[in-house]
């Protein structure tokens, strides 16, 4: 062989092993963002269920309210009234999850139940709950619970 082709030959294997290291690091690179990516979109499922909780007692179709003055409490009718909605337009709000009110009775207020969940999570509070009908406060205990796929 010439020396000219031995030069090329070295030329085009650097070339070839520069090129092999370019794609190993972008390889690496592309899993680490992908598994960071992964893990903000975990912390922020995690911290939309945690919101839940107190976001559904603070909605207006169920806070107490009388004469334009709002109460801390859920309304026992408008509660009731809440969970009669079917095809719900607040799964873009509430996504996976299943909220359940129980004060007197045990009323579910929103569920969406996937066909393949690994698991079911569950947080619960306290929260006042006002019976209009005999005109008295309950304590209630408001329960998220979250499918996860």
């Amino acid at each position: 062989m010439k020396k000219g082709q031995l030069q090329i030959q070295e030329s085009v294997f650097v070339l070839f092993i520069v090129f092999l290291i370019m794609m190993i690091g972008m390889i690496v690179f592309f899993q680490y963002e992908s598994r960071s990516i992964q893990g903000i979109m975990e912390e922020a499922e995690e911290d939309s269920f945690f919101y839940m909780i107190s976001f559904v007692p603070s909605m207006s179709e169920l806070k107490c309210s009388r004469v334009s003055i709002e109460d801390e409490c859920i309304d026992l009718t408008k509660a009731k009234g809440f969970s009669m909605i079917n095809d719900s337009p607040y799964h873009k709000i509430f996504g996976n999850k299943k909220i359940v009110l129980n004060a007197s009775e045990e009323i579910v207020l929103y569920d969406w139940n996937p066909h393949f969940y690994s698991g079911v999570r569950k947080i619960s509070s306290p929260v006042s709950v006002h019976d209009v009908n005999l005109n008295r406060y309950l304590v209630g205990v408001l329960e998220v619970y979250m499918y996860e796929e």
